[in-house]
């Protein structure tokens, strides 16, 4: 089974492992993902996401073009085995060679600090897919949820105060200018409306979940489900069990990943979902322990009631096709 998953942070985990001195290497490593692995599991294409701590990280731009400049070098040791795509005619000559393809994409928008020439400078680096935030309020939008402060379940207190800021707006319709996707994982509620309302091409939620299986703030609503459903966009689904559980539980299961899968295409059809994974970033007891065990989502959604031809759609075709229209 082919796959091709919206969403993961090996690079940025590859970087903080040698500033603490443990070095991890692409080719083969002790995180969730890596070309041995992926290859095992005959992974067609990874988004790589460069993602950035605006709190931790002094000049975000600086930091993200470091990041940058680290992909490249790891893409390029393992150049017989994958190669960077830009374009869609590109994900299928790599394919047809033998080769997986790796997309760039950018998980925070604030790194660009508010600069349009910044996003263009992104986008000549090869990133075709942005969110707008991460957790932290910064010069485009709000994020979804308050940091510290949590509910009765133990998750983050929603903050739908706010939503795109006039930058925001530019960056938007900038993005659509450009041809790169715009990821609302991470956005507030009034953000996503405003994302929904003032934009004409698909968009995506690269690794988000189902928020009436639970009801984490980083969660998708069923409008919302339906509302990237309508607009030819897809979902990616999140193996992280505290985006999972109905209460703050870090624990992961298939059969719960199934559940989600269940949810988004019962809503919204079984065209609008995908993998996202959120490999590398995300922590717990999780049952697919690293790429390699893919299997066992797919075993799980068979279990559940879906057919071959539903499962492909999921583990690759929706999301080729939203790169086929907008790559």
């Amino acid at each position: 089974m082919k796959i091709i998953a919206m969403h993961c942070d090996t690079i940025s985990e590859i970087r903080e492992s040698r500033r603490r001195g443990n070095p991890q290497e692409l080719s083969a490593n002790t995180m969730h993902l890596d070309i041995l692995k992926m290859k095992k599991a005959d992974y067609m294409l990874q988004n790589f996401a460069m993602y950035i701590d605006l709190k931790k990280d002094r000049d975000p731009f600086e930091s993200v073009c470091d990041l940058i400049d680290l992909f490249y070098k790891e893409i390029e040791k393992n150049k017989n085995d994958i190669s960077v795509i830009k374009t869609y005619q590109e994900i299928m000559e790599n394919d047809r060679s033998g080769k997986m393809s790796a997309l760039l994409t950018i998980e925070e928008g604030g790194c660009c600090k508010g600069k349009i020439e910044n996003l263009d400078k992104l986008y000549d680096r090869g990133a075709r897919m942005m969110t707008l935030t991460w957790n932290y309020l910064n010069e485009l939008a709000n994020p979804n949820f308050l940091k510290e402060e949590t509910d009765s379940n133990g998750f983050p207190l929603f903050d739908n105060t706010k939503g795109l800021t006039n930058t925001g707006f530019a960056f938007v319709e900038r993005m659509e200018e450009l041809g790169m996707i715009i990821d609302v994982s991470h956005l507030s509620d009034t953000g996503f409306l405003q994302i929904a309302d003032c934009t004409k091409k698909p968009f995506v939620a690269s690794h988000s979940n189902a928020r009436a299986l639970c009801g984490h703030a980083r969660n998708l609503t069923d409008d919302m489900i339906k509302t990237i459903a309508e607009r030819g966009g897809v979902i990616g689904l999140n193996y992280y069990g505290c985006f999972l559980n109905k209460k703050n539980d870090s624990t992961s299961t298939a059969a719960r990943i199934a559940e989600h899968a269940r949810h988004i295409t019962n809503i919204g059809g079984t065209e609008c979902l995908g993998l996202g994974s959120d490999f590398d970033g995300i922590v717990g007891n999780l049952e697919i322990a690293d790429c390699s065990q893919m299997y066992k989502l797919f075993d799980a959604l068979e279990a559940a009631g879906f057919s071959q031809d539903m499962i492909e759609k999921i583990a690759y075709k929706n999301v080729l096709r939203v790169y086929k229209e907008m790559l």
